[in-house]
């Protein structure tokens, strides 16, 4: 037994397109902390990034709208004030600030030990377009893409309908189109002709600065969850149904309104097989702690290649865990419930943000991680 409780703030909401699943997955960590082993605080980061300490009507509140209306200037606290109220800052906001190393920056400078990548690792993977370089660099599947920018090197005053022949001219019908630099589902759109095309590309534009076309992939989509520090471990495959041809990020972590199948529908070598790819993908791309992968596996009679393989799609640094996400289903095949799953989190924050944190006894999870693979391996 700890011989104290362990200090953890939780932090949700934010300022990004994902911020009413941030708060979906802090609530449910917050709830899931094991309660003989930590005292939970939940901080809402509002959209200009302010921190305020909620208290429990609050966070069971169905949006941050409805928080938002109710917070007092009271219960605002400064980021400089974490060390003294919590030994761990637990990061559940997704995309924008929270996910591109903005945060993992300010809680690094802070000497705060956190969840997930450091600032590296995050502000890379949410440039998927620099990720699909670096990935192709070394040897992995990614799509064929075009990244585009209305800057005056790239946009030049012409018409959008004459930079799409451009677009076509590389890639096929139908591409996706989505932005370059946010987080899971963020307003990927298909296009099937040059009128949807310019119609995605202008949707992206009204708020980022920059637009990704990808090439359509077909075959089986994954998720993979990969967990781990210098060794990685990816889990299970989950099969991604999406109804309508794209996965929606409600799909993805509201109940009811997705399909997943863990683990996926493949054989047991192919499943050890994108694991390996998944795995190396972790470890290319230095990510620590916890991610999902995103990715399509095209057997050797539909891939172009003539040989099976793996096309990554996206990585999520720091992915939705909301109470449908399928990173539990994917840590139950180890054995791993969900209070422990998200335990090991902490465990491997612990380890890769602050190594000399006293309570040796935290990390059991690691060995029974191991084990459980071991087994499920044999």
């Amino acid at each position: 037994m700890l011989t104290e409780k362990i200090r953890v703030a939780v932090l949700l909401g934010g300022a990004s397109n994902e911020k009413e699943t941030s708060l979906d997955s802090g609530r449910n960590v917050f709830y899931k902390l094991a309660p003989h082993k930590y005292d939970a605080i939940a901080l809402f980061v509002s959209s200009n990034l302010e921190l305020y300490k909620l208290t429990q009507s609050q966070l069971v509140r169905n949006s941050t709208a409805e928080i938002v209306e109710l917070l007092q200037e009271s219960q605002k606290i400064k980021w400089s004030d974490l060390p003294t109220i919590a030994d761990f800052v637990f990061n559940a906001l997704h995309g924008g600030e929270g996910e591109n190393g903005s945060v993992q920056g300010a809680l690094e400078m802070l000497g705060m030990p956190y969840n997930g990548s450091s600032v590296l690792a995050s502000a890379l993977c949410m440039n998927k377009y620099k990720t699909n370089q670096l990935l192709a660099i070394n040897g992995f599947d990614v799509p064929k893409h075009v990244y585009f920018s209305p800057s005056p090197v790239s946009y030049d005053g012409r018409p959008l309908k004459d930079l799409c022949k451009e677009i076509t001219a590389q890639l096929s019908w139908p591409m996706i189109v989505k932005p370059h630099d946010d987080g899971c589902s963020v307003m990927v759109q298909k296009a099937n002709t040059q009128e949807e095309l310019i119609a995605a590309i202008e949707k992206v534009l009204e708020q980022k600065n920059a637009v990704l076309i990808e090439e359509c992939i077909t075959g089986m989509e994954l998720t993979v969850g990969v967990i781990g520090n210098d060794v990685a471990r990816a889990l299970p495959p989950s099969q991604a149904i999406s109804a309508h041809g794209i996965l929606s990020i409600e799909e993805k972590f509201l109940p009811g309104a997705g399909e997943n199948q863990t683990p996926a529908p493949l054989p047991k070598e192919t499943l050890r097989f994108v694991q390996d790819v998944m795995e190396q993908v972790y470890t290319t791309l230095q990510c620590r702690g916890y991610v999902r992968i995103d990715c399509f596996y095209q057997s050797a009679d539909i891939s172009p290649t003539g040989k099976e393989r793996v096309v990554i799609l996206e990585i999520n640094t720091l992915p939705g865990l909301t109470p449908a996400t399928c990173l539990f289903h994917q840590a139950a095949e180890i054995g791993l419930k969900p209070m422990d799953f998200i335990d090991l989190i902490i465990t491997l924050g612990f380890e890769e943000h602050n190594p000399t944190f006293k309570h040796k006894d935290l990390f059991q999870y690691a060995s029974l991680l191991q084990k459980n693979y071991q087994e499920l391996n044999h």
